[in-house]
């Protein structure tokens, strides 16, 4: 777990990340006059009890809710596990976005991983610079994957790669996701963005495994699995042509 309250960096930043975990078998939580940041939590096993403003709903794995500060919320259960990170943030953004009090949400695939990331930099060699800076993407990229406003199909093809990049995507179910088929979305995409959906899924995959081979020590197969790569031949073919470096050597640097 990852825990910071720097008060004085509130007074200059625009976004501060105050803490990042998870919490196996979640204790009963209450706060009936909510709390000073704002909330990302998820449920990553079991059942969730929640009460968020006055409605209560419950979540099961994969489902999450956002909380913005001082709204009231308690959340308990018999037996369940969750992931979390708060933050403050300059409300402007909110409004821009129109984020309400609270909503729920259904988690990306890649959300439980990519926290984990978060605090493992943010427990590691970093400053509260640096930790504004990766978790004000953190969440930027969440927002934006859950709320997603009307957005063209390109955006939409971007969003869901970069949400499901750790799955083994066929062009069928990226096009499925837009409504067309195999044949006009790989034309249309090309015609966007001037590469290849597979190419681009292939560069999200080759960034986020360099964030993993930087900031962890998972092993490198490991992380190759994560990725979306499925042997590590493979990984380290596409990582070599993509960075001129296999990935220990990018580790090693």
């Amino acid at each position: 777990m990852f825990a910071e309250i720097n008060k004085e960096a509130f007074k200059y930043l625009p976004f501060v990340l105050n803490t990042v975990g998870e919490s196996p078998r979640q204790r009963p939580i209450n706060h009936p006059k909510g709390i000073f940041c704002h909330e990302f939590i998820w449920v990553t096993r079991g059942i969730g009890h929640f009460c968020v403003n006055g409605e209560h709903f419950n979540l099961e794995k994969e489902q999450g809710v956002f909380i913005k500060s001082s709204v009231s919320h308690s959340y308990d259960g018999d037996d369940f596990d969750t992931a979390w990170f708060t933050f403050t943030l300059n409300e402007g953004l909110f409004d821009f976005l129109s984020v309400p009090e609270f909503f729920r949400f259904d988690v990306p695939s890649s959300l439980t991983s990519e926290n984990r990331l978060l605090g493992k930099f943010a427990n590691g060699d970093s400053n509260v610079i640096s930790r504004s800076s990766a978790g004000y993407a953190h969440t930027i990229e969440l927002l934006s994957a859950i709320l997603h406003p009307s957005e063209s199909p390109e955006t939409t093809i971007l969003r869901f790669l970069e949400s499901h990049y750790a799955e083994s995507l066929t062009l069928d179910m990226i096009a499925n996701e837009v409504g067309m088929n195999r044949y006009s979305v790989c034309r249309y995409y090309m015609k966007k963005r001037g590469i290849s959906i597979m190419d681009e899924l292939n560069s999200i995959r080759i960034a986020k495994a360099k964030r993993f081979l930087r900031y962890t020590s998972e092993p490198i197969e490991k992380i190759g699995r994560m990725c979306g790569f499925e042997s590590p031949s493979y990984f380290a073919k596409r990582f070599r042509e993509a960075s001129g470096k296999s990935p220990g050597q990018y580790r090693e640097k």
